[in-house]
């Protein structure tokens, strides 16, 4: 369909409240009932289920087609809560329009749909597409690990997965997954979102000196303490060696409060015995979050914990990739103060380098060998009176035609790319101008807080997902 068509058709749609539904009522042709491309045919399972062909990854549907998943986030009739107000205002706006979230949905729905959108991403309202619409869950298994204290930041805390009670919590948590497993629309489980890994932008102290501070016996220190005693052999003298001290055993550091004063002056030995012990933290809490959700469902796709681009390190990328389906990472465009700051993290932290954007998600895929999501993405523009202030690391736009240039020009970089097999965009609604409860107050919506589309965008998704499949088809190496 030509440029020219797809305005015409857009100017129809928008003002009747995108009302066409569906592969066969608007403009995206030759797709199944669950958005896969119809020009392709591969072992139908009845599940959402990932494959390599032809040297591309894919999301293959339950019916055996391809699918490129092009979503969005927070796909929500209340969204955001914002303090100074004390309530929703996106909700507020619903309920006057629609008068039910219900009614809401179906806009919603019809809307996200003709976009050519083909995936609900994390943190939306699954119910109102349930067996009908693609969509993912997102759980939080982390919240069943007791928090490592002194450990919590804005960005979160460090949990000891080592302890008994994280397995039995995880498998609590796991329950949520039920609908999951039952719907054929429903895609795969998030376990977690941005879970600090690293010494980095989102974890204020590293894992050997945040579980040092346990107290003696705790499961998580005496894994530390276990994991040393592995490396040297047993032998407390090289571990003395390496470390500086001068513990008569292993069990000494039962007693400690801290293996040293400061880790970036560590010994290169020392120093490494801190990484391996990161990835000796990620592998237990991907293994638990394995077995919990396999044990729901082993068809059911595990689609990661939501890495946080500019802040993992491969050990952490290489102790999850056996237990996990997909990797999901979450790579904002960064301005060029805070992605130059980045790039200085990722050598003083030992983290994937990022000389461009998208850098340290190629390094992931050639560490895992598992398919990659970008579970997260969007821009924020300076023209409908939002203050973009919180955080202050990505660009700021100048108006929605450079929002719409901006996602086109993500999408080329994704859709070229054949270890990417979705990206999912940051978010549904605007953020309330006053701030939801964590300060964001930006631009990132498909609509407006009054529930409007943006047109730009609309137009600029629709002709992106018009041609997506004959990009990715013209990477394949058979």
């Amino acid at each position: 369909m030509t440029n020219r068509r797809l305005l015409l058709l857009a100017m129809l749609v928008l003002p009747l409240g995108m009302i066409a539904a569906g592969p066969s009522s608007c403009w995206f042709a030759g797709l199944d009932a669950y958005r896969g491309w119809t020009g392709m045919q591969r072992a139908a399972t009845g599940r959402f289920r990932v494959e390599q062909v032809d040297g591309v990854w894919w999301f293959l549907t339950p019916a055996g087609h391809p699918f490129f998943s092009a979503g969005v986030t927070s796909v929500r009739s209340f969204g955001d809560y914002t303090p100074p107000l004390g309530g929703y205002p996106y909700l507020d706006n619903v309920r006057a329009k629609y008068g039910s979230a219900a009614a809401w949905a179906e806009v919603a729905f019809a809307r996200i749909s003709s976009a050519g959108l083909n995936t609900i991403g994390a943190w939306s309202e699954n119910q109102y597409f349930a067996g009908r619409f693609p969509y993912t869950q997102i759980l939080e298994f982390s919240a069943a690990a007791p928090v490592v204290p002194g450990t919590t930041t804005t960005f979160g805390s460090l949990h000891d997965f080592f302890a008994d009670s994280f397995a039995a919590g995880a498998a609590g948590v796991a329950e949520a997954a039920r609908p999951c497993a039952a719907d054929p629309y429903c895609i795969g489980i998030f376990s977690d979102n941005e879970l600090p890994w690293g010494p980095a932008f989102n974890q204020g102290i590293p894992f050997v000196d945040a579980f040092m501070k346990l107290p003696a016996g705790a499961p998580g220190k005496l894994a530390l303490q276990a994991l040393l005693a592995e490396r040297y052999g047993g032998d407390p003298t090289a571990f003395n060696t390496a470390w500086r001290l001068s513990l008569a055993s292993f069990d000494a550091i039962q007693t400690l409060d801290a293996l040293s004063t400061n880790f970036r002056r560590d010994s290169a030995q020392a120093q490494a015995d801190r990484v391996a012990f990161r990835a000796r933290v990620a592998d237990r809490y991907f293994h638990v979050v394995h077995d919990a959700l396999r044990a729901i469902d082993p068809a059911m796709l595990i689609l990661g914990a939501r890495f946080l681009a500019y802040s993992t390190a491969p050990d952490t990328v290489a102790a999850a990739a056996p237990w996990v389906d997909v990797l999901s990472i979450n790579p904002y465009e960064w301005n060029d103060s805070w992605f130059a700051a980045a790039q200085s993290s990722a050598v003083v932290n030992g983290l994937y380098p990022v000389p461009e954007l998208l850098a340290d998600v190629d390094a992931m895929y050639a560490t895992a060998g598992k398919p990659m999501l970008i579970s997260e993405f969007g821009y924020r523009a300076d023209d409908v009176g939002l203050p973009n202030s919180t955080p202050p690391t990505y660009p700021k736009l100048p108006d929605q035609g450079a929002r719409a240039d901006a996602y086109e020009q993500y999408m080329e970089r994704v859709l070229a790319r054949p270890h990417i097999i979705g990206a999912h965009w940051f978010k549904h609604a605007d953020q309330p101008a006053t701030g939801r409860t964590d300060g964001e107050d930006n631009n990132w919506g498909f609509v407006n807080i009054r529930d409007e589309v943006y047109p730009d965008l609309f137009l600029r998704m629709a002709g992106v997902h018009q041609r997506m499949y004959t990009e990715r088809m013209s990477l394949a190496t058979p």
